[in-house]
């Protein structure tokens, strides 16, 4: 009988169904690995063989009352809080239904103790994929008082401790939570690479001498998109002969639509939104330079991945997790992190050499296509859940 395994997404299970929602795609994807290798798998309180295929929708920030718009910032990050523990106990007793599961895995998220919860009750393993440091990014977006503070950091030891496997990105984060807990944690590391998102070109060519530069991604404040709109520009003072395609969107999206449109070179900026399937691929096809402009410590550099299967040589920051990844000056070059000048010196070194940056794209797409796939995921998870 195969076994059947739980995965717990604490946050909205529509987020699985959205090709927007960068970890919800992943779910996704690692669940439907696992069921095409013969598992069972039920994410949150739905039967993964019931969950529609993903689609591309939008994400909308709620709005709030004119009333809630003059409450100090600390009462609505209570009353924002309060609602979400209160949906945290809903969704338990919804994912608690009855069903049986062997093996639990949870995509650690703000404020959850559903899979420790689990564990506990049922005397069930815990596999907890943690991605990122949660209480600290929790209060990166939310810079009020953040009055359950001591509550979240206690069920993220609860479940971090009760887990009998953790899955982080780096040696940055797993050297995190050690120093965190005073103790060396079952931290193993994988990258949790979204392989719908891969697309192989093998054949790249750059038509009347124009360069094409382009950002794959959420518009987000730490990719500093900003960075590279400023790099471009100094790149066209110069009179270097290139193009800005940025794809994707998120919160800073309009802020950056606006500099863009105001840009002396906003004729060779495209801003196109959110791509995906056929029309992202035929954007991936005239890209030669894939950028991340910016990151934090921990983020997981999943668009190298993409940018490299897509034969584009990489520029990127210097972080932790990526130097700990991706070998600088053999498979991309790595600026300072949030140096201009730096990211445009990177630049320049594949423009001003087209055939450093064909063997930038060649080398890192060798190293995607042999160290990460579906059935080397399949091979890490089948160990752990075995």
């Amino acid at each position: 009988m195969k076994k059947q395994i739980l995965i717990v997404y604490a946050k909205s299970t529509d987020e699985i169904f959205n090709r927007q929602s960068a970890l919800g795609s992943y779910i996704h994807c690692l669940a439907g690995i696992l069921v095409k290798n013969g598992y069972g798998v039920r994410i949150n309180e739905i039967e993964f063989d019931s969950i529609p295929e993903q689609e591309t929708r939008s994400v909308v920030a709620s709005g709030q009352s004119s009333f809630k718009k003059f409450l100090p910032a600390f009462i609505k990050e209570y009353w924002r809080d309060k609602r979400m523990y209160s949906w945290l106990g809903s969704l338990y007793t919804n994912i608690d239904n009855g069903k049986p599961f062997d093996k639990i895995v949870e995509f650690y998220t703000y404020g959850s103790d559903i899979g420790y919860k689990l564990s506990k009750k049922y005397k069930k393993p815990l596999l907890l994929v943690y991605d990122n440091p949660v209480l600290e990014e929790h209060a990166f977006f939310h810079t009020g008082q953040l009055f359950f503070k001591k509550k979240a950091a206690e069920l993220e030891q609860y479940s971090l401790l009760q887990s009998q496997a953790i899955v982080v990105y780096s040696e940055a984060v797993k050297n995190f939570l050690t120093k965190k807990f005073n103790r060396p944690l079952p931290c193993f590391i994988h990258q949790n690479v979204d392989y719908t998102r891969f697309e192989y070109v093998e054949n790249k060519t750059i038509d009347d001498g124009v360069i094409n530069i382009g950002f794959i991604g959420s518009f987000l404040k730490w990719h500093r998109v900003d960075l590279l709109l400023k790099a471009f520009t100094t790149l066209k003072n110069e009179g270097h002969n290139v193009k800005l395609f940025l794809l994707g969107n998120g919160m800073d999206y309009e802020n950056i639509k606006q500099q863009a449109k105001n840009n002396k070179y906003a004729s060779a900026i495209e801003m196109p939104g959110f791509m995906d399937g056929q029309q992202l691929l035929n954007y991936k096809i005239k890209l030669h330079i894939g950028v991340m402009p910016g990151s934090n410590w921990y983020g997981a550099p999943n668009k190298i991945f993409e940018y490299g299967a897509a034969k584009m040589a990489v520029v990127a920051p210097d972080t932790p997790t990526i130097k700990s990844l991706f070998n600088h000056n053999e498979e991309l070059l790595l600026f300072k992190q949030d140096d201009e000048n730096d990211l445009i010196a990177k630049l320049r070194l594949f423009i001003n050499d087209i055939e450093l940056l064909k063997k930038y794209a060649e080398t890192l797409q060798i190293k995607i296509k042999n160290k990460y796939s579906e059935n080397i995921t399949f091979g890490f998870y089948h160990q752990l859940l075995e």
